[in-house]
């Protein structure tokens, strides 16, 4: 059975209030054509999860679309901070929950895993964990003190690739960058797995590159072609991030931070007339 659907049909189903989980890190492999798509849609009280935010959370910043964000980072790497997303959590518009990356990790692992909370090092003796509420627990072999991390259950979660099938079965990058298969823990940790692909192959493609499977066809809800959906952020052996047009994007909001709707939609309509054009 086919699970490829168009974008409006997949951001139709993430309801307002959704745990979302977004993939990519920093500038690699955002899901930005349907962040985007599904900001303007105006789906509001969302509670982002990702782990290493960027365009992702500061598109629905901007739009009013978010309740909470939970993440290790959120920002443009060396180009700067994300002004509206600084703006809306300064404001109280936004819950920001942050989190170390190893805390940030567990979540995810335990809730891949099955269980209530997994149990860490990371964190401990940090102010972070009063922040967060996390508590310890003793190890019951040697008495250790260790972080029991809750389980990070999300709603739904959408994901980038270079790939898939019409059955869902997915193919990693390439070129392996940066934490390129916390995508595929990101998605198991939901119950509705979206992903957004450059290409759709022939299974027996898939089967071939099977080095190369992030994800298979029974963990994916939903596939949409979306050539270019990553940009303006990077897709690794595919294309580049557009940094003149994030560097534009910054510009514009640090010029005048009323005004970041519009200044959003001018980087994403050029996204857009990008991917028309190639």
């Amino acid at each position: 059975m086919s699970k490829v659907v168009d974008l409006d049909t997949a951001v139709a189903s993430v309801p307002a209030g959704a745990r979302l989980g977004i993939g990519g890190t920093l500038l690699q492999r955002k899901p930005v054509a349907f962040v985007d798509a599904l900001a303007r849609r105006g789906t509001g009280g969302l509670r982002l999860h990702t782990f290493l935010g960027s365009l992702d959370v500061e598109l629905l910043a901007a739009h009013g679309c978010l309740a909470e964000a939970h993440t290790s980072y959120v920002g443009f790497e060396q180009l700067g901070f994300a002004p509206a997303y600084g703006a809306a959590v300064d404001a109280g518009a936004v819950t920001a929950v942050e989190y170390t990356e190893y805390l940030y990790v567990a979540g995810l692992r335990a809730a891949v895993a099955g269980l209530p909370f997994q149990p860490t090092l990371g964190g401990l003796g940090s102010q972070v964990l009063d922040e967060l509420g996390f508590r310890t627990v003793a190890c019951p072999y040697t008495g250790r003190e260790v972080v029991a991390v809750p389980a990070t259950m999300l709603d739904v979660a959408v994901i980038h690739a270079d790939a898939a099938d019409e059955h869902g079965n997915v193919l990693g990058p390439r070129d392996r960058d940066f934490l390129w298969d916390l995508d595929a823990t990101t998605a198991r940790a939901a119950d509705r797995v979206i992903v957004t692909v450059e290409e759709l192959v022939p299974t027996a493609e898939v089967a071939a590159a099977s080095g190369r499977t992030l994800l298979f066809a029974h963990e994916v809800a939903a596939v949409v072609h979306a050539p270019g959906g990553a940009a303006p952020t990077a897709v690794p052996g595919s294309y580049g991030a557009d940094v003149a047009a994030l560097r534009a994007y910054l510009a514009a909001a640090g010029a005048d931070p009323t005004g970041t709707v519009a200044a959003a939609r001018a980087l994403t309509c050029g996204r857009c007339e990008a991917e028309v054009a190639r």
